[in-house]
């Protein structure tokens, strides 16, 4: 299983803050969002081990620089 890392909370957290329209908002809730997703997204693939990579959801990363202060 693949570690959780805060670079991928973030990744994840500031592409649901983008999908809801890049409100003026506390960034906190796409974070503990973020993190939920994540979480819920290894425990299916700790379910599944015999599932092949090719059937996982593949997701993109933009280079984008996010800090706590949104």
């Amino acid at each position: 299983m693949r570690s959780l890392t805060e670079q991928n909370i973030r990744t994840r957290a500031y592409r649901l803050w983008q999908a809801a329209g890049e409100p003026n908002i506390k960034f906190d809730a796409f974070w503990y969002q973020a993190e939920k997703e994540l979480l819920e997204e290894r425990t299916r693939e700790t379910a599944n081990p015999g599932r092949s990579k090719s059937t996982r959801r593949v997701v993109r990363r933009r280079d984008a620089a996010v800090t706590g202060t949104h």
